[in-house]
C-alpha cells in the first residue's frame, strides 16, 4: 500500500446520493485496491496511483458542511488500504456530528480480524458491507451489496436501524457536459438503453 500521509487518495465524491446507505447521503469512493474481484464494477479504481488528494481535514470539513444528510458511506477501491487516515476520520464524524458512518470493505470476517480491524470498526461504524465481490454469486436485488456472499453487518455501537430490502437502486446523474453515470449496480438492458439513448 502507498502513504499519502495526511491526505486520502479519492476516485470520487458524491455531496447527495440515496442508493448507498439509509438517507441521504455524502458518500466517498476511495481510491486503491488490491483485492481485485473478477467483476468489479469500479476497476478504475485499482490503481493506487494518486488520482486526487485530499486532506483529512477538508474532507471532513466537506461532510460536516454536507446539507440535510443523514450519513456518510465509504467505499472504493477498498477504504481499509487508508485504513489509519480513515479511523481519524471517522472519530471526527461522530464526535462532532450524528451522521451515521457506512463502510465498504471487500475483506472477509477472518481478514478483518487478523489486520486487528474489528475493535475500530465496532467503534466507530454503524453499518458495514463485508466480503469480495464475486461474479458467481451476483445479485443486484440486495440493497447494497452486489453478491450473495457478502453481509451487512451493525457493529456493537451501531446507531442505524434501517435494515435493507430486496430491491435494486440505480441513480443516473447528468451531467453539465450532458455526458452519463450510473451509480449502483445496473443491469446490462439498463446500461445498454441509456448508452443507446446518449449515442
Amino acid at each position: 500500500m502507498k502513504d499519502y500521509g495526511n491526505n486520502f487518495n479519492l476516485s470520487h465524491i458524491e455531496s447527495s446520493s440515496h442508493i448507498y446507505g439509509p438517507g441521504k447521503r455524502f458518500v466517498v469512493w476511495f481510491q486503491g485496491c488490491s483485492l481485485a474481484c473478477d467483476g468489479c464494477w469500479n476497476q478504475e479504481m485499482w490503481s493506487f496511483k494518486e488520482k486526487s488528494l485530499l486532506s483529512k481535514e477538508k474532507l471532513l470539513a466537506l461532510i460536516l458542511d454536507a446539507s440535510e444528510i443523514q450519513g456518510v458511506t465509504f467505499l472504493g477501491g477498498e477504504p481499509l488500504h487508508q485504513a489509519e487516515n480513515l479511523w481519524w476520520l471517522m472519530r471526527q464524524i461522530r464526535k462532532k456530528s450524528n451522521l451515521t458512518i457506512f463502510l465498504f470493505t471487500g475483506y472477509e470476517q477472518c481478514e478483518l480480524e487478523r489486520f486487528r480491524y474489528l475493535s475500530n470498526i465496532h467503534e466507530l461504524c454503524d453499518m458495514v458491507a463485508i466480503g469480495r465481490y464475486l461474479v458467481g454469486n451476483r445479485n443486484i436485488n440486495q440493497q447494497w451489496i452486489g453478491s450473495d456472499n457478502q453481509v451487512i453487518v451493525y457493529p456493537d455501537n451501531s446507531r442505524e436501524i434501517a435494515k435493507s430490502e430486496s430491491i435494486n437502486q440505480v441513480e443516473i446523474i447528468i451531467e453539465d457536459n450532458e455526458s452519463i453515470r450510473i451509480l449502483g449496480f445496473p443491469d446490462e438492458f439498463l446500461v445498454n438503453d441509456i448508452k443507446g439513448t446518449s449515442s
